[in-house]
């Protein structure tokens, strides 16, 4: 029995080092990704700002302006971080999303420009939420009273980019659809909470039950999670 053992410990070490090399080539295929939001999930997310609080409750990310600033404007990002680098091609389909409150929610998605020196120019932000659409540079938002849609609650929402080609649904129905000539690749997305904040407290939320983002390229930690599960069920 301890023989056998050991021969499929050499038969998996042997197997590993033969498709090692394969594992650390260049990004090949894509993968689809799915965070249903039941346990915290960290390691695959990052916040870039101080102003508002994410948690996981109840099967639902939630995200809350917290802050003890007035009078101004609130940008927040949380940022899908699980797989770095330039994307030309992805789809991302948020469920039951929502926003409550003097606040606005939905999915972000953008690029750094660099200039001549490499060094971090501007960031270009696309913001798609649930009843509107906003283009802005370096975070400086201004929010409007008016609604593009009437759907502060969507059961569905998915942005599909494609070389510069934006297409937008809300529930299932068209809501834009256009070019961007000048973004080719977008380098982060993620989820964008806005709002304004007064004197007064402010009470806004924004929700999603699930994220699927598809398009995604297959890196070395995917193929070998992908290799060690075949392994195990030969």
């Amino acid at each position: 029995m301890k023989e056998s053992v050991n021969s499929l410990s050499l038969s998996i070490i042997l197997c590993l080092a033969f498709l090692l090399p394969f594992l650390l080539q260049g990004d090949v295929g894509a993968v689809t990704w799915q965070d249903e939001f039941e346990l915290e999930t960290q390691e695959n997310w990052q916040l870039r700002g101080d102003d508002s609080t994410w948690r996981i409750e109840e099967g639902y990310l939630r995200a809350k302006i917290n802050t003890k600033k007035q009078w101004t404007t609130m940008f927040e990002v949380f940022e899908y971080t699980n797989h770095v680098g330039e994307f030309n091609n992805i789809t991302i389909k948020a469920e039951n999303i929502g926003a409550a409150g003097d606040v606005k929610f939905g999915i972000v998605i953008g690029k750094h420009f660099l200039n001549d020196n490499g060094d971090l120019k501007e960031t270009g932000y696309y913001l798609f939420l649930t009843n509107d659409m906003q283009a802005l540079r370096d975070g400086k938002v201004f929010l409007s009273t008016g609604r593009r849609w009437n759907t502060d609650v969507l059961y569905q929402m998915t942005l599909r980019f494609n070389e510069g080609r934006f297409q937008f649904f809300g529930n299932d129905e068209t809501r834009m659809d256009f070019i961007d000539a000048n973004l080719k690749t977008i380098d982060f997305f993620g989820f964008v909470l806005v709002g304004y904040v007064t004197d007064l407290p402010n009470t806004g939320e924004g929700y999603v039950e699930r994220v699927t983002i598809s398009g995604l390229p297959v890196t070395a930690k995917d193929k070998l999670t992908t290799t060690w599960g075949q392994l195990k069920q030969d």
